[in-house]
């Protein structure tokens, strides 16, 4: 039997407001350590794959990039309070996998632990549907392969991701509608959406530029009561510029320079095991010109990518500041930086969210990544 005590609390002695505190403790005793039932764990699980309303529409669009949709629309009802539903025209899911589409670790992208180090999709552990179905009120999957078009079939499935209907019909040209109902229940949500957004427009510069030839996204929020708003667009061009265009206008475009930084990386002692040679990595994108005036006052334009998947690099984010600001001591930079490398050099499979990627021989990279930028400072143009 064990017994946990919780809610510590302090007393004064003699009924002031100063004096000697003592603790109090209420004991609560549990019984038999015992298991926990499966739909519990379904939940407890799900609730760290899809973390916040950011997460699930980013997985959504994930899919739908998989897919190879060229045209994808992400509609928010209320910020995400009532619904999101991802709109595409990818390959459509063929009925052999109507079962499994929703079940966890079920998935086209991995066979064994192994593929995990050349994976190059941005899904590939089978959780996100059957995540959504754990969490939310409610999940549809409208859905046409090109034999099927122009007649979809609508799948519905319960809370364990098991499908309980695929009767339905309804029109629908080759790809997949995702409608998720009654997701997150925030106070903030206006917050939660603006996250949510900034991500989708890091989907919007890299992925939905080098992926399936150009993809157009389009995201749009109707309010509870209004109307309908378009919160960002692109127009499918395989160009990150084009894009930055199309996002916050070509005045945008006026401070910015190309990024295209290719260095070398000696591997750390940890690593040595495991790769001998050095390892060559390319830095492309876009960022601020490094003259007074050319940045921003502050970071809300800095997108990361490890091989076009969007990520959060806390510690290299740091050092491309810090060389910048020894030019534009005042501002931060405009920066999209994507970081091309062996997929053997880092590990995307570290966070359920896949948004923290382990980059091996970190520190090596910093450094190697700092001179570089500054030879890039004197280089003629």
């Amino acid at each position: 039997m064990w017994i946990m005590f919780r809610d510590c609390a302090c007393e004064n002695l003699n009924g002031h407001g100063s004096g000697t505190a003592r603790m109090t403790r209420t004991a609560q005793v549990y019984g038999a350590i015992r298991p926990i039932d499966s739909q519990s764990i379904h939940r407890i699980t799900s609730g760290q794959v899809v973390i916040d309303l950011q997460t699930a529409a980013k997985e959504l669009v994930e899919n739908s990039l998989d897919a190879g949709a060229t045209n994808i629309e992400v509609r928010f009802k209320d910020y995400g309070l009532k619904s999101i539903e991802v709109i595409d025209n990818g390959s459509g899911i063929a009925p052999e996998d109507y079962e499994s589409v929703a079940l966890k670790h079920h998935t086209s992208k991995l066979a064994s632990f192994s593929d995990l180090t050349s994976v190059l999709t941005f899904g590939f552990r089978g959780e996100a549907i059957s995540s959504l179905c754990a969490l939310a009120e409610s999940i549809s999957v409208t859905t046409a392969t090109a034999t099927q078009a122009p007649m979809g079939t609508v799948l519905t499935f319960n809370s364990a991701g098991r499908l309980t209907s695929h009767s339905g019909k309804v029109a629908r040209q080759r790809g997949t509608t995702v409608t998720v109902s009654g997701l997150f229940f925030e106070r903030h949500a206006k917050r939660e959406f603006g996250k949510a957004l900034h991500l989708l427009t890091a989907y919007a510069l890299v992925p939905c530029t080098r992926e399936n030839s150009g993809v157009v996204l389009t995201v749009t929020n109707t309010p509870d009561g209004g109307k309908k708003t378009t919160q960002l667009r692109t127009d499918g061009a395989t160009s990150v510029r084009a894009s930055v265009g199309a996002l916050w206008g070509p005045k945008q475009l006026e401070n910015l320079v190309d990024l295209n930084l290719p260095f070398k990386v000696v591997p750390e002692k940890a690593v040595l095991r495991r790769r001998e040679e050095v390892v060559e990595i390319r830095v492309e994108g876009l960022m601020s010109k490094f003259a007074p005036g050319a940045g921003r006052t502050g970071t809300d334009r800095q997108f990361f990518f490890i091989n076009g998947r969007p990520c959060a690099p806390v510690k290299v984010q740091k050092a491309i500041n810090e060389v910048y600001r020894t030019f534009n001591a005042n501002q931060s930079p405009f920066v999209i930086a994507d970081f091309i490398l062996p997929t053997d050099s880092c590990d995307i499979n570290v966070s359920p969210d896949k948004r923290t990627i382990l980059l091996h021989s970190e520190n090596n990279l910093i450094e190697a990544l700092k001179v570089r930028m500054q030879l890039r400072t004197y280089e003629p143009r």
